[in-house]
């Protein structure tokens, strides 16, 4: 009986041999599977972890030894050991619209204190976009010309952008947003000159005369064209949205300014969209002809009477002082309001631009911008080097490169010209520090990656330790080609994919000032 049990052992386990070693295979071979997924799985956290690391890195500025000195007057400022805190941010169009640097002027105005308003150009009589905060209006007609126009003699200085006019009867009116009240205005003209004065005003009426009328007012004489004059006509034209058109360059084209184009036509943002018509609001001149009646009697009656009964203005000049680069007037009072009039010596009249500051302290960020401008442009007219000294930065930012990459300017030309522009202002200004930001992503054709600016990014940080300026990389902050087309998905870059939303231009702001903040107090737990 044992004999039997322990052979039906023997079968049982000659039977069950195969499928102990198909178990053994089959669980060998699922822990394989299993463990090379694991594999899989610890691969993608390294690559989740070094994105981490680039996420980390976009918030730092590199070669940060460059702007110590612009850290310490920082410091000073918090410690109230000094009253302003002076930066100037120069670039192209992401700078002109005043967006990106109004989005960085908040952030260090509302931890340090705002100081001023800082650079002002009456734009819209420029016939292009500029700041929200500044108010500039005049019923004469001002000629402008841009520093990315081939070089002129005309009288492009500060802002990039030619305003004069030969008319010595002019006004311009300046209103301010009371955010940005002011106690002293520059006054920036050509070879400082001071052909522009700054008035304040008075009101009084002349005296009025009591007698009616003249009823010969009413009569119909008989009219003689006296010769021709031009009468301004509001019109409507009527533009079809051609690929890779922005409001900005539309507006450009028909000189008038963005904001009048969304008005007319109810839009809510600066998107557009390819083969939609557009509205334009613009003014013609017709020639009409000039008529007087045929009796010099009646002519003079109702001249003599209205005369009488119009209520004016006087514009009194205030006293100003002269700066080696503007002239300047102060005033106790904040003020919100001002203008600008002709000094009668002069013959020519010429505005670079404004500078505007309070009496507390705090910061003042300067934005200078021309659209489609390159560091070419700049470099063309020495007035504008010269003329920095009015606005007295401790630290400059330069932010080009989308324009040259889009003229598909090779990157050592486009590194020649950066390194001539900051050499330049050194020797105009030589206690400057310089920050060098990356260009933005971008594409050509709203499709097609944009090498360059990828190029122009790479050269721009090999050689900050030896031009001795500071870089942020904004190029990277933003992720680079890459993420371009996530980008306009997520409603950072409009689709032009070459400008920014106002999210977009407000992630850059955050991203920089963090990283500026980063450094500050590291800056400071060190020195």
């Amino acid at each position: 009986m044992v004999i039997k049990i322990t052979f039906l052992q023997k079968m049982i386990v000659q039977m069950i041999k195969p499928l102990l070693l198909l178990l053994y295979f089959s669980c060998f071979f699922c822990y394989s599977q299993n463990k090379d997924t694991l594999i899989v799985i610890q691969d993608s956290v390294v690559v989740d972890e070094d994105s981490l690391d680039i996420e980390a890195s976009v918030h730092k500025i590199t070669n940060e030894k460059a702007i110590y000195k612009s850290l310490a007057a920082l410091r000073d400022l918090e410690m109230k050991k000094s009253k302003k805190w002076r930066v100037l941010h120069i670039g192209d169009s992401h700078i002109q619209a005043d967006v990106l640097t109004s989005y960085i002027r908040q952030n260090l105005q509302n931890k340090f204190g705002n100081g001023g308003l800082g650079f002002a150009f009456p734009y819209k009589m420029a016939k292009t976009n500029g700041a929200s905060y500044t108010k500039f209006s005049s019923k004469t007609t001002f000629e402008s010309y841009r520093n990315i126009k081939p070089l002129d003699s005309m009288p492009v200085g500060l802002s990039g952008i030619a305003l004069f006019t030969d008319k010595n009867d002019f006004l311009i009116e300046l209103k301010v947003q009371d955010i940005y009240k002011f106690n002293t205005i520059k006054v920036v003209t050509p070879q400082n000159q001071n052909s522009i004065w700054i008035s304040s005003t008075s009101d009084f009426s002349l005296v009025k005369d009591s007698a009616p009328l003249s009823n010969e007012l009413h009569k119909e004489s008989p009219k003689v064209n006296m010769g021709y004059t031009t009468k301004k006509i509001s019109t409507i034209k009527i533009h079809k949205i051609k690929k890779g058109q922005v409001l900005s360059t539309i507006a450009d084209k028909y000189h008038v300014t963005v904001s009048q184009i969304k008005k007319a036509n109810h839009l809510k943002s600066d998107h557009i969209q390819y083969g939609n018509i557009l509205k334009i609001p613009t003014i013609v001149y017709k020639k009409v002809p000039i008529t007087n009646t045929q009796s010099k009697t009646i002519a003079t009656t109702v001249i003599d009477t209205i005369a009488k009964e119009v209520e004016t203005k006087k514009y009194v000049p205030l006293s100003q002082t002269t700066s080696p680069a503007s002239h300047d007037f102060y005033s106790e009072k904040a003020l919100s309001e001002l203008y600008l009039i002709p000094n009668a010596e002069y013959k020519k009249f010429a505005l670079n631009g404004i500078v505007l500051e309070n009496d507390q302290p705090g910061v003042v960020y300067s934005a200078i911008g021309v659209n489609g401008a390159k560091c070419s442009d700049f470099n063309k007219y020495e007035a504008f080097f010269h003329q920095i000294q009015a606005l007295e930065p401790q630290l400059i930012v330069i932010s080009f490169g989308t324009n040259e990459s889009f003229d598909k300017l090779e990157n050592d030309i486009f590194i020649e010209q950066l390194n001539e522009l900051i050499e330049t202002i050194r020797l105009f200004s030589n206690n400057v520090e310089i920050l060098v930001t990356t260009p933005q992503p971008s594409q050509f054709n709203r499709r097609n990656k944009n090498q360059y600016v990828s190029q122009y990014a790479e050269s721009i940080i090999d050689q900050a330790a030896i031009k001795n300026y500071a870089v942020w990389d904004i190029y990277k902050s933003l992720g680079g080609a890459s993420r371009v087309n996530s980008n306009f998905k997520n409603g950072i870059i409009t689709a032009d994919k070459i400008h920014y939303t106002h999210k977009g231009y407000k992630k850059q702001a955050d991203d920089f000032f963090e990283a500026l903040m980063q450094l500050y107090e590291s800056y400071k737990s060190t020195y």
